[in-house]
């Protein structure tokens, strides 16, 4: 019995004798603290009394019915999650019940087992709000309690005060970079300096520039002398961002400053020390790269000493309630607001895609809805996961192109919508839309929306 369960108090509002006693005692089985009410009524006063985490309340009962109980609950305590029971299930009190908050809906007559696992399931998100709750939001967290996830926090604390390479291998987005803060934070360079270069961004003359330094005069342009990243790192970390893109002419002269420690800068004589920690990433496979001559062996193995592989979010979807929640917690105290509420069944269509832009496009999915949530909650109104295409099958998820344009095209209605009811007036739209005035341009332009779209 987990201690922690203790803590999560739950209330069932039920009619029947025989069912509210078998939920009570088989939620009570797992842990839970569980109290109960035989009608609405009691229901009510019980839930404005004492406080609780979950209620779960049956429709059809006497003096007060389930469906008002739980939008009287929803109004006064909106933080209360609700599961629904009933024998009478329509596709109205399905859409009523969701539309007004409850986070999910059961048909009797149900095995316990299947409300078990759902109640579990609220915990869990529950439990991780919690422990979100507690820690600094700096945005360099490594969050999931997948097996994957805990081995990495593991091998980190391990490897945090070597100063051998590290390399770090895994699909874009994936969350490289912030395994490489977590490395440097947790070791004893963490008061150093963390200097990051993208080795894929620059062109090979910049590259070298960059991470070298020149003398002045070196080269037409360089009016002063310049420190590289090598250079400026001394003493801390220097992560290499898609190492895999180095050209070979710079992976020898990094190779013989790995093995010496010391460099001279383009245009320069002088040898210069640095004693910094190299961590490497790529999302390319470097074996592959070095039997195609495109990349060193020597440079290969010399930064390959310690290997850390993160693996896509489609392989640990276990992660994905935790992340959403993270982000959402992010974005509503940047945007400064209250924290927004995810349906369950939105969250289980979100765990259920396949995120091929791993967490990066996740952000970037969470970061479009938030302009056009209502009611600050996340409804299946919201996103047409179901929506397929003709010749895609029924149990495939939705493509992220399909998803990303049907979101695309909710936002320019949106945004055309709100200036038709502003007149035109773009500061009080963007008011409206809760966005800054300069996204709304940019959104605008990006949507191509012209004056006579919106003007009345």
């Amino acid at each position: 019995m987990s201690m922690n369960r203790k803590q999560y108090r739950i209330l069932v509002v039920e009619d029947s004798a025989s069912l509210r006693d078998g939920i009570v005692a088989t939620l009570r089985k797992e842990g839970y603290t569980v109290g109960a009410a035989d009608d609405g009524q009691t229901g009510l006063k019980k839930a404005q009394s004492e406080p609780w985490n979950l209620i779960i309340t049956d429709i059809k009962m006497p003096r007060l019915d389930g469906i008002q109980l739980f939008k009287t609950i929803k109004a006064k305590f909106p933080e209360i999650d609700v599961i629904i029971i009933t024998a009478y299930a329509t596709v109205d009190i399905a859409v009523d019940a969701i539309k007004h908050g409850a986070e999910d809906f059961i048909t009797k007559p149900f095995p316990l087992a299947e409300l078990r696992s759902k109640v579990n399931e609220l915990y869990n998100r529950w439990q991780s709000q919690q422990q979100a709750a507690l820690k600094p939001t700096d945005g360099k967290q490594l969050i999931g309690n997948s097996r994957a996830i805990q081995q990495i926090r593991s091998l980190i604390q391990k490897v945090a005060d070597s100063t051998s390479p590290v390399l770090i291998t895994g699909d874009s987005g994936t969350g490289k970079e912030l395994i490489a803060h977590a490395i440097h934070d947790s070791g004893q360079r963490q008061n150093q300096p963390f200097i990051a270069v993208n080795c894929g961004a620059l062109t090979e003359s910049l590259l070298e520039s960059e991470l070298f330094g020149h003398e002045k005069g070196a080269f037409t342009g360089a009016v002063r002398t310049h420190t590289g990243k090598l250079e400026q790192a001394s003493g801390g970390t220097l992560f290499l961002d898609e190492i895999g893109d180095m050209p070979m002419s710079l992976q020898i002269k990094l190779l013989r400053a790995l093995q010496t420690k010391q460099f001279q800068r383009v245009g320069g004589e002088k040898y210069i020390h640095s004693d910094f920690r190299l961590i490497s990433a790529t999302n390319q496979n470097l074996e592959e790269s070095v039997k195609e001559q495109t990349f060193r062996s020597d440079l290969y193995y010399r930064i390959n000493v310690i290997p850390i592989h993160v693996p896509p979010l489609s392989k640990r979807p276990e992660d994905i309630p935790l992340l959403i929640d993270h982000i959402l917690r992010q974005r509503a105290k940047k945007l400064n607001r209250s924290m927004p509420r995810i349906q369950t069944s939105v969250l289980r269509k979100l765990q259920a895609y396949s995120w091929p832009g791993n967490v990066r496009e996740l952000e970037n999915f969470i970061e479009r809805a938030l302009v056009f949530i209502e009611d600050n909650i996340f409804t299946e109104e919201l996103f047409s996961f179901d929506k397929k295409p003709e010749n895609q099958a029924a149990d495939q998820p939705l493509p992220n192109r399909d998803m990303a344009e049907y979101i695309s095209k909710i936002e320019r209605e949106m945004i055309i919508s709100a200036l038709k009811e502003n007149h035109g007036v773009k500061q009080r739209a963007a008011d409206q839309l809760n966005i800054k005035p300069g996204t709304l341009y940019y959104k605008m332009e990006k949507y191509g929306i012209e004056e006579h779209e919106y003007e009345t």
